[in-house]
């Protein structure tokens, strides 16, 4: 299948690892020239490496993307290698758990600044270039917490923060659908990364690569999700063919979510 986006740019944040690693290469791929962001710069420089090996055009770029500098500065690198972003991705992540009675109120500002805000942030300095083009795709990473909060992870953080984000993508998405511009979240479930994994072990004390029996038990598929199941998903919201999907919340968790909605 032609996503029609050869010669596009596209921001990746987050894209050094796991499902968003996975989206990059699919869109390198496609043809796209790709932008990965990400705070470690090991990762960045091997998804750059495997994406050019593979015949692609690629760079990195170290930032902090819960400053409003450090997303600035990022996409001024990216629009000097490549141009303007015609494709954005936004992935910040934090893992700090507890209930209620764990966490601060300073823990929820962080959260509110990670989940919400670099949101924000990215918007601002991608979305007027995209307006001038009269295209642009805009995909927010989020959680499906965000609709269903999750209570037997320890995620009131998440659970509250998160919402926020989906707010702004669809208003957003309201403002800039006549420029050509489509804004959506993918909310994955529990998919089989480092991430993940690492978030078992440490807070709930299971062996790495070991997933718990109640993942499996709520999960109708029986089973998690693959990065590439949630990349390929991504890479088709910023296809030249999803131009009339916008707004959305589109998950993919193997139908863990209750709701019919």
């Amino acid at each position: 299948m032609d996503l029609g986006i050869s010669g596009k740019v596209a921001f990746v944040s987050g894209g050094s690892k796991g499902m968003v690693r996975e989206a990059a290469l699919m869109l390198a791929a496609e043809g796209a020239k790709i932008c990965i962001v990400a705070r470690t710069q090991g990762p960045i420089d091997e998804t750059v490496a495997l994406i050019e090996a593979r015949g692609g055009h690629a760079m990195g770029y170290s930032a902090d993307l819960t400053t409003r500098e450090g997303v600035r500065d990022a996409v001024a690198a990216c629009r000097t290698r490549f141009g303007d972003p015609d494709i954005a991705i936004s992935s910040v992540m934090e893992n700090i758990a507890g209930d209620f009675d764990d966490v601060e109120d300073k823990d929820f500002e962080r959260f509110f600044v990670v989940y919400a805000m670099t949101v924000i942030y990215l918007a601002r300095e991608v979305i007027p270039a995209m307006k001038t083009k009269g295209w642009g795709r805009f995909v927010a990473v989020g959680s499906g917490t965000a609709k269903e909060p999750v209570g037997n992870i320890h995620h009131v953080l998440a659970n509250t923060t998160r919402p926020a984000a989906v707010g702004f993508i669809k208003t957003l998405s309201d403002e800039v659908a006549r420029y050509g511009i489509t804004c959506n979240t993918v909310a994955p479930g529990w998919i089989g990364t480092d991430n993940m994994y690492n978030y078992l072990e440490k807070k709930m004390g299971v062996s790495h690569n070991e997933v718990p029996d109640f993942l499996f038990k709520d999960i109708p598929a029986r089973r998690v999700g693959r990065p590439e199941e949630i990349a390929s998903t991504i890479a088709y919201l910023c296809s030249h063919l999803a131009g009339y999907i916008t707004g959305n919340w589109i998950v993919v968790d193997g139908g863990n979510h209750k709701s019919a909605f």
